[in-house]
């Protein structure tokens, strides 16, 4: 029932997003559809086992993700130095850990990587939003609803993957506890996601009123 609560609540997220973004001028906002539908794919894919090499397609997905944010948050973010450093240290990482693209094992280096980049990116937005007030509250920027979600996501999915080694040898009923939770909070994570879309159409509205 869960898992059925989630995809729902995604696909209907991605839709949301196909109506709102399709015409909306700007790169980074226009293909927030694109991320959107390209991990609902590849994470329904390996739901109904469309995918026999689950590991290795979640690997190749962090790199697409991390790569998209990197373009995504690169004008909103006024230390473009931090850009660079997500950047460098993730060509390292798969300089490092190019093996495991060879075999069906999930790539905890790259994970981790991708939720530190996306901590990094939010709590700089967030600081910087409150450092430099404007007219705009923050709540309506789109921004502000997709930093969150992704702060949130990121501790938590840390939390989920850096043990899940060990637990699926130790324990691994707590290992199954901490995927349903994930569900929890991937299914909570795109009701954020569908806020913040939802706020580039009130950005359109306000743009389009004379």
């Amino acid at each position: 029932m869960l898992i059925k609560i989630y995809y729902i609540v995604f696909f209907i997220t991605v839709l949301r997003s196909s109506i709102i973004l399709r015409k909306n001028r700007f790169f980074s906002q226009n293909n927030l559809f694109v991320f959107l539908l390209i991990n609902f794919c590849v994470d329904f894919s390996s739901e109904i086992d469309l995918i026999e090499l689950k590991a290795i397609q979640y690997n190749y997905l962090n790199i697409f993700n991390i790569t998209f944010f990197i373009f995504f948050y690169y004008t909103q973010i006024r230390n473009k130095l931090l850009v660079v450093l997500i950047s460098v240290s993730t060509v390292i990482c798969l300089y490092f850990t190019s093996h495991y693209f060879y075999l069906d094992k999930y790539n905890l280096s790259l994970g981790i990587l991708y939720c530190l980049a996306n901590i990094s990116y939010s709590l700089y937005w967030i600081k910087d939003k409150l450092n430099n007030v404007t007219d705009v509250k923050i709540i309506d920027e789109p921004f502000f609803w997709i930093s969150i979600s992704l702060l949130f996501w990121s501790c938590f999915f840390m939390f989920r993957i850096i043990p899940m080694y060990l637990l699926d040898e130790e324990d691994k009923h707590f290992l199954k506890l901490l995927k349903d939770i994930l569900l929890l909070v991937n299914t909570f994570i795109y009701i954020l996601f569908y806020i913040g879309i939802s706020k580039y159409k009130y950005i359109k509205d306000e743009i389009s009123t004379p």
